[in-house]
């Protein structure tokens, strides 16, 4: 019998979206995936009164409307399925391309060369959100091997960017994370592109993160993870090291400009698209 799977899928607005990840993340959900104006998380069928309990928390303290959440079921192989018919690959300023293994042989290399090759899975780092692509555009800019060599991943997901940063010319990344699928597909994914030895990855929180004297920090995180970390990223950053943050809204980029000056950061780089906000900092001396 196939493994059935609970889809929950929240549509958002400016002034929800917080709210729900939020909630997601009180409810200790933190593979997410992001799409079309709506959140989906996937749990397996076993979970539908987590489901549920999540849906009548959204609507009764959170005040999400009640029509703007739904609760599906289906199967792994229908869920692989409808991935495969829908997912293109992800060419990032003409030099990483995200791609996922059927359409390996169609990728156009003229408009990049360094592949990073993503399956989906029951968590989500696939390249195709608006945030990751930010980010992405933003360290394939400004990352400069011969002197970032030492890059920390914050919750790193399914590790795409711990994987790009290599790729990129970085000698050394040390990811964590707290998600299990995440770590479980994050492994898959390191060594599918060969740079499993280049990556330490942590089942923890930053604050259980010992290593310090990184060159460069990147997180794709909500505001309300990253600031109350932009104290600590800056202790473990070297002076003159780089941050590039994502998963701010645009709505929220004076909030995290002020944060970022406030933690001694200089912005050298804001890039918006949509409802999103990129960061690319600098820890000063």
């Amino acid at each position: 019998m196939e493994k059935n799977y609970i889809e929950l899928e929240i549509a958002f607005n400016e002034s929800t979206y917080d709210l729900i990840y939020n909630r997601l993340y009180i409810n200790e959900l933190n593979t997410i995936l992001e799409e079309n104006g709506a959140v989906k998380v996937y749990l397996p069928a076993s979970d539908t009164s987590l489901a549920e309990k999540i849906k009548q928390e959204l609507i009764s303290e959170d005040g999400v409307p009640e029509g703007s959440i739904s609760i599906g079921i289906f199967d792994n192989k229908d869920w692989n399925s409808e991935w495969e018919k829908t997912i293109e690959p992800v060419y990032i300023l003409d030099k990483l391309v995200v791609y996922p293994s059927w359409k390996k042989n169609e990728l156009d290399l003229t408009r990049g060369n360094i592949p990073i090759e993503i399956d989906p899975k029951m968590s989500f780092g696939t390249g195709h959100n608006e945030t990751t692509q930010l980010i992405l555009e933003q360290m394939s800019t400004w990352i400069e091997p011969k002197t970032d060599r030492y890059m920390l991943d914050f919750g790193s997901g399914t590790g795409i960017l711990a994987i790009a940063a290599i790729k990129l010319g970085v000698e050394k990344v040390i990811a964590n994370e707290i998600d299990d699928d995440s770590i479980a597909n994050a492994i898959d994914y390191f060594a599918l592109n060969n740079v499993t030895t280049n990556i330490t990855l942590y089942q923890c929180d930053l604050t259980k993160v010992a290593e310090y004297g990184f060159d460069v920090i990147a997180a794709n995180i909500t505001s309300n993870v990253i600031i109350p970390n932009l104290q600590l990223m800056n202790m473990k950053l070297k002076p003159g090291g780089k941050i590039f943050i994502t998963g701010i809204l645009r709505e929220e980029t004076e909030t995290l400009l002020n944060e970022l000056t406030k933690n001694n950061f200089q912005m050298r780089e804001l890039k918006q698209r949509a409802e999103w906000a990129a960061f690319y900092a600098i820890k000063q001396s």
